[in-house]
């Protein structure tokens, strides 16, 4: 049930307890204001009979006619009274009708006595009658004051059973209206406080970083619609935050490719598609930094540079793709020989460049070129074929044969040229004269 009926029901319940106990309190006091009138009533007619008794024994004392006059006025007086409907019960009007028909026989009584006054009878009758007259008055007279007694006890009686009653009846409708509002009042807070208490600790999870737990509603009222509202707010939050972390994880995808690719191409552009290798590009860069190093350092620096032998015929006979695979192992080969200073680089075709860092001595040169002319002429096995190539180096040193990396490797071109012009030799250096000094090999 909405908290709103359920609010309009209590405050109807309210309402009902109020006019209940409203009216519990008109009806108490009209029957308290019945009780008076009856009360007031029954002292009235007291009033009226003592009255009447009064007049009796003035009547009966002179017997006159003013006396009899003022008798008749109190009689009906008291008949008057008698006539009066203030609502009896059934008792009380049997008792005021038996008072009435005393007070008619009191009538039939006077009448009866004035008549005989007006007969002339001896003194002995009259005495007895008069004193006949006055017993039976006495006697009338007595049972209307028992009657009114029993009137008054009578009217006391009911007027305690009725109250009773009334007090009884009203405190149990009292009682159970009360027990009903303070029940669906607790029960109304209760729902209420559940209400809350759902949505704060749902609240409490949202705040925590919760999107998946659901807020339980058993009721169909405006905290249950709240919590189902706060539902979908979580829902909606859950899936947006699904979007924004699939976007997220899609954003650090495509940068993630974006910095392979971009050093991809980094590489690329400084490597050897084939080989792996630095390209020409790369290797002046890395050399003309290596130069001004081994300048600042005074270290003497030495570039190779080598053309492979026979490489042309086996392009050209066996195709292309045999061609890669041995400038590939050449190129590896170059680089498992060389120390992590030393730098490797293929200019294009069968062209290979090498520097060797920080040399000390010109014969340290001789050794690691008689080590790289080794491993270059061994067997060399693709497939079914197994090829072998020699090479020709030019060398050029560093200070000596230039100070930059231009003037370094046409230096040791015009020293590989040389070589291989010289069929007796493998290697030369170049000299200032620009004659190129041919090294046996041992």
């Amino acid at each position: 049930m909405m908290l709103s009926k359920r609010l309009k029901l209590t405050a109807a319940l309210c309402s009902l307890l109020t006019l209940i106990v409203g009216l519990s309190l008109i009806q108490a006091h009209h029957y308290q204001q019945q009780i008076y009138r009856q009360l007031n009533y029954s002292m009235k007619l007291q009033v009226s009979i003592d009255s009447l008794r009064s007049q009796l024994w003035l009547y009966q004392e002179y017997s006159d006619d003013r006396g009899l006059s003022e008798l008749n006025l109190r009689q009906a007086e008291l008949a008057k009274d008698l006539s009066e409907d203030i609502q009896w019960a059934t008792q009380q009007k049997l008792i005021i009708s038996n008072i009435n028909r005393l007070n008619t026989n009191i009538r039939s009584l006077i009448n009866t006595q004035h008549d005989f006054h007006s007969k002339q009878v001896n003194v002995a009758s009259t005495l007895t009658a008069e004193r006949l007259f006055k017993a039976k008055y006495s006697m009338i007279i007595e049972e209307m004051t028992e009657e009114m007694f029993r009137l008054h006890q009578f009217s006391i009686k009911k007027a305690s059973q009725k109250q009773q009653t009334l007090l009884l009846m009203v405190g149990m409708v009292l009682f159970l209206l009360a027990i009903m509002v303070t029940a669906w009042s607790i029960m109304t807070l209760i729902r209420f406080k559940k209400g809350l208490a759902s949505l704060r600790i749902g609240m409490e999870a949202l705040a925590a970083g919760d999107l998946v737990s659901q807020i339980n509603s058993f009721d169909t009222d405006e905290l249950s619609a709240l919590a189902d509202d706060f539902n979908e707010m979580k829902q909606s939050l859950a899936q947006i935050t699904i979007k924004k972390e699939k976007l997220k994880q899609e954003v650090d995808i495509q940068t993630r490719k974006l910095i392979e690719q971009q050093d991809k191409l980094i590489f690329l552009a400084e490597h050897d598609e084939l080989t792996g290798i630095y390209n020409r590009r790369a290797f002046i860069k890395q050399i003309d930094a290596a130069i001004a190093r081994d300048l600042r350092g005074e270290q003497q620096a030495a570039l190779l540079f080598i053309d492979l032998n026979k490489f042309k015929e086996i392009n050209d006979s066996l195709g292309h793709s045999i061609g890669d695979e041995v400038i590939m192992t050449i190129a590896n080969r170059l680089v498992n020989n060389l120390r992590t200073t030393d730098i490797v680089g293929r200019l294009g075709g069968d062209e290979f460049i090498i520097w060797l860092d920080m040399i000390t001595e010109p014969i340290d040169i001789k050794n690691k070129i008689n080590q790289l002319l080794s491993s270059i002429k061994q067997p060399i096995t693709i497939g079914e074929h197994t090829l072998q190539v020699g090479a020709s180096i030019g060398i050029s040193v560093l200070p000596d044969d230039g100070l930059n990396s231009r003037e370094l490797i046409s230096a040791a071109d015009t020293a590989m040229y040389q070589a291989k012009a010289d069929h007796r030799t493998e290697f030369c250096f170049y000299t200032d004269d620009h004659r190129v000094s041919a090294l046996a090999t041992s």
